[in-house]
């Protein structure tokens, strides 16, 4: 009873701190070997799909031979124990007409004595637990058995956890696809009826010159609207798979990038600081980099309706070099602030599809970077003043 005491709280232990099945299982696995002091052991799993036990994971001198053999329910010993679903104990495998010797031939291990049990949860069929040859050399007992069994209970909570964290994630995907489609609806709605308006208006012979010229640049700006939150839904949908990072000087990337953002807070009647001190040498995908601080520089002329500054600036800080981009808008509040970067939260911008933040994030840390804001509404320290400051911090070496 102690040992089986032992097992359980060993095994459990591993549950509560192990996320990854793979690792888990393969814990679970070498942990039933422990327990009944066995030379081999494997994890089948049953897959519903095509009815047919999947041997996931193996040890012992024949793993790699046996790892990733399927059989049909009632096919062999695991198929058997799978169909009958209780726990079989064999003394000689060799006088059973249920083991195939196909793997000892191949291998030179001889198997003497299995030991195989159920997997299962809720007479739901997840898998077979099977421990090989006692390293002494005798039957596996009833004691070894029902060890076993508290282990193939075990795993079978892990199974279920497991899987139950896989639907609850497919269910968010899922749910963003929803909002992101919303999004793409509620947003792009807008600026289409203003793109037919102006179009409209164009086609009537009343309308002057300079009216028209007019109208085709606001037109123009939704048509660049309309691009950049395609290319935010891209980027979040898949896009930074294709990530393509090169080596350049930080030096003509930063350049080209401050003009852009100067001519971009001209029209917006606000004012451009650049403090470029690290002009080095990074390896990153350029064009993703370019978006990723252009949304950030967006956002923040977007907070200073009023006029303002913003302050870009590089430095190097060890095996990192750090941008940053400072503003003297309202601030992010509080409320909003720890969540800025999850996809569909914003802090108030009318337009977008509310994914920016959530593309830079990925983006960084794609390049093996990080990122995060500091920030402050008006009156939430007395003596500082509102106003956001996002800062990447990116590996020199790249990712």
């Amino acid at each position: 009873m102690e040992r089986q005491i032992q097992t359980f709280y060993q095994v459990n232990g591993f549950i509560s701190s192990i996320d990854n099945l793979e690792e888990l299982l393969n814990l679970v696995m070498r942990e039933s070997e422990a327990a009944v002091d066995a030379e081999a052991s494997c994890i089948a799993l049953f897959d519903p799909a095509d009815g047919q036990l999947h041997i996931e994971f193996a040890s012992g001198e024949a793993d790699a031979q046996v790892r990733h053999l399927s059989m049909p329910l009632g096919q062999g010993i695991l198929g058997e124990v799978a169909s009958i679903r209780y726990t079989v104990s064999i003394d000689d495998v060799h006088t059973d007409s249920r083991f195939d010797p196909t793997v000892d031939r191949s291998t030179g291990f001889v198997t003497r004595a299995v030991l195989a049990t159920p997997i299962q949860r809720h007479k739901e069929l997840l898998g077979v637990l099977q421990v090989i040859n006692k390293r002494d050399g005798s039957s596996f007992t009833q004691d070894d058995a029902r060890l076993l069994e508290i282990v193939a209970n075990q795993a079978a909570i892990a199974i279920e956890n497991s899987r139950l964290i896989e639907r609850i994630v497919h269910s968010e995907q899922l749910s963003a696809v929803g909002k992101m489609a919303a999004a793409i609806v509620h947003d792009f709605k807008k600026p289409m009826s203003v793109i037919r308006g102006f179009a409209e208006m164009l086609n009537r012979p009343e309308v002057d010159s300079d009216r028209r010229i007019k109208f085709s640049g606001l037109i123009l700006e939704d048509v660049d609207r309309f691009l950049d939150m395609t290319q935010e839904l891209l980027d979040y949908s898949g896009g930074l798979a294709n990530l393509q990072p090169k080596e350049l000087q930080l030096g003509d990337w930063l350049d080209s990038l401050g003009e852009y953002l100067a001519e971009d807070c001209r029209v917006r009647n606000l004012k451009l600081i650049t403090k470029f001190q690290f002009r080095g040498p990074a390896r990153i995908d350029s064009e993703r980099m370019r978006r990723a601080v252009i949304n950030i520089a967006g956002n923040a002329a977007d907070a200073m309706t009023d006029g303002g500054e913003l302050t870009i600036a590089s430095r190097r800080r060890g095996d990192y070099w750090q941008l940053s981009l400072k503003d003297t808008g309202s601030g992010i509040p509080p409320e909003i602030r720890a969540r800025i970067f999850e996809p569909f939260v914003s802090s108030g911008k009318q337009n977008g599809t509310g994914l920016g933040l959530a593309v830079v994030k990925e983006t960084v840390e794609v390049h093996g970077g990080r990122v995060r804001v500091e920030s402050h509404v008006a009156g939430e320290i007395q003596g500082v003043p509102p106003g956001s400051e996002f800062l990447i911090a990116m590996p020199i070496a790249g990712p």
